[in-house]
Parts: C-alpha cells; structure tokens; sequence
C-alpha cells in the first residue's frame, strides 16, 4: 500500500469540500492554499485529501504568523512606516488580487495566460510574492499570482504569461542561484534580477534524525527512503544536481520516483514516517509538527522582472517596496529570511 494511503484512513481522510466547510472558505481557496504552499494534501488516484491534524496545524500556523505579521507591522511603524507605501506617480493603490485556482493540478499555459492578459502576474509560490502583491496593489490593473515551481514560473516570464518571477534555482556547474537559470531560459530577454531574501536549505528528518543523516551521499544508506519533489521544483532541482555532481545513480536512490506536490506535504509524509527525509528550506521546519531541519547550504531568492529597466511602473515599485524598512521587517519576520540585501540589482540583460 502507497505510503499516502497507509496515512489517509478513512477515518481522518477529509475531501477539499469537508475542508472548505470547517475554515469556512470556497473549495477554490483551499485548492489556492495547496499551491501556495500553506496546506498540506495528498492524492490517492486522481483524488485530493486532507488530514484532520494537517488542517488544524494551518489553522494554529495562521493564527501564529498573523501575531508575528502584527508585531512587525507595529516595529515598522516606529521605523518610518508611513512612506513604505509610496507610491510612483500615477500608481493607484487598489486592492490586489489573488487568482483563485480552478483546480489542484498545475495551470495550464492556456490558463496561466489567460490570467496574466491584461494584468500584471507574479509567478512563482513563496510567501514573498503574495507579500509584494497585497502592499503593491494595481497601476491601473490589477497584480495577479500565478503559483509555479522556479523553473516554471521563469518559462511563464519568457513566454509573457507572468512579467515577474521568483527564483531560487541552484546551479551545480557554477555554485550559483538564479542568474545562470534566467540566462539558459530567458537568452536576450530584457530584465532585471532583484535580491529579496537569503534563506538556507537542507534535510527535513523525521524528529531526532533516527537514520543519522547528515551528507547527500548519507541518502543512499541502507533502508533511507526519500520524499521527493516534483519536476521543476528548486529542492528537485538542488537534489539532481548535487547527486549528479557526486555521481550518484538517482534511479538506485529509495522513493526517488515518488514525487510530493508541496514542500508541506513532503514535510507531513516525513513527519509520519512515510520517508526517512526530503529536500526543503527552513521555513518549513516551522510549519510541521515532528520534523527536524539539518541545514546543507544558503539559498537565494531573487524576483526577475521581466523589461527594459525603468519601462514598467509595477517593476519599478517592486524594487522601491523591497527597499523599503517596513517591507523588509515584515518579511523578515518569516521564520528563516534573511532581508539584508533585498532590493539589489544582482543581474540585468
């Protein structure tokens, strides 16, 4: 029996309307909190189900980050809060506005395009874009999400779906994050690359680490079974290229072919020994019970904004917003980010 299956009894197996009912949301939202990366799932065929303690773990998770966003909005007020929201000439400060998801699986280019037309889209999933989209609001049109893994959300920017994207794709031949990725998959596209936050990736354990993991090379130990990411995913991306770089058969390699949709539900599988480790950053540690975080290296965050410098009033307002004290004190109130070099410019073409 699949690992998922053993997990989801049917007596804690909820369905997106069960969980839709008890945080008293649409179905839509809760398909937008499994791409967000903020509620745990799982498939059993073609069908998406919940646990009961994955549901109340967003729920106290919710409450708890409100509280630190709270406390770092009060911080940033008593450090010139008021001009964090100025805005370009001509910037209207309206709403933004989330994309609601039409469905659990990955939206199609059709879709995503269909989204982006007439608006300005982020792609990408981690906290920080919604973060930039809610403070940003709308020139004229509205700021839209697109939720993709790194390498998808960087084809959306080259094929115009999303005009801005985040990143933090790890590049084994180079040891760099991002500027290498956006050359390979934007080549003379105009853009700008913008630091937003360092963070540090690593093994997610089962609590204590009982099989002693330690190194990449410790995966291939006898009985070590992994919970891996899927395709396009940056801790994917990070994973082959460290095995490749050690030549390391990622074929012998225990779960390898067994791909988790979200960090959360990676972490969940761990958690409750379904796997022995899986391939995440920090924040996620802070987000599930049982786990442990072995930290392997820094990573990047970059947001590309797809132009010619200085053409875009959005792009333009979301290098001022990331320079600004307020922004940077509320995202670093997220468990793991470091803000001290957001706002630089670290690559343009």
């Amino acid at each position: 029996m699949p690992d998922e299956m053993m997990m989801l009894a049917e007596n804690e197996a909820l369905t997106a309307d069960e969980v839709a009912s008890m945080l008293q949301v649409s179905k839509n939202t809760v398909y937008n909190l499994v791409k967000r990366d903020e509620l745990a799932s799982y498939h059993v065929g073609r069908k998406m189900r919940f646990t009961r303690a994955d549901v109340l773990n967003y729920v106290a998770r919710s409450r708890k980050d409100k509280a630190v966003a709270m406390q770092g909005r009060k911080e940033a007020q008593s450090q010139d809060f008021a001009p964090a929201l100025a805005q370009p000439q001509g910037f209207a400060p309206a709403l933004a506005q989330s994309v609601a998801a039409p469905a659990p699986a990955r939206e199609t280019a059709m879709g995503a395009h269909a989204k982006a037309a007439g608006g300005y889209a982020i792609a990408g999933n981690d906290i920080v874009g919604d973060m930039l989209a809610n403070y940003l609001g709308a020139v004229e049109v509205p700021i839209k999400r697109v939720y993709e893994g790194s390498y998808h959300a960087l084809t959306e920017a080259y094929f115009g779906r999303a005009q801005a994207a985040l990143a933090h794709i790890y590049d084994g031949v180079t040891g760099q994050y991002n500027v290498p990725a956006v050359q390979r998959l934007l080549p003379g596209v105009p853009l700008q690359v913008v630091r937003l936050v360092k963070r540090r990736q690593g093994f997610i354990v089962q609590k204590g680490n009982p099989k002693a993991l330690r190194t990449w090379a410790d995966l291939w130990k006898p009985g070590v079974r992994i919970a891996n990411r899927e395709r396009g995913c940056s801790s994917r991306i990070l994973l082959d290229q460290k095995l490749a770089k050690a030549g390391l058969r990622r074929a012998s390699l225990q779960g390898y072919a067994h791909e988790f949709p979200s960090a959360l539900t990676m972490a969940s599988v761990v958690a409750r020994g379904g796997a022995d480790v899986g391939i995440g950053a920090e924040r996620v540690f802070h987000q599930v019970e049982g786990i442990d975080f072995l930290p392997l290296q820094d990573e990047w965050l970059d947001i590309v904004l797809v132009g010619e410098p200085g053409s875009n009033r959005v792009a333009q307002a979301i290098v001022k917003l990331a320079r600004t004290k307020a922004f940077k004190a509320e995202v670093a109130a997220v468990a793991g980010y470091d803000t001290s070099h957001m706002g630089e410019v670290v690559y343009e073409q």
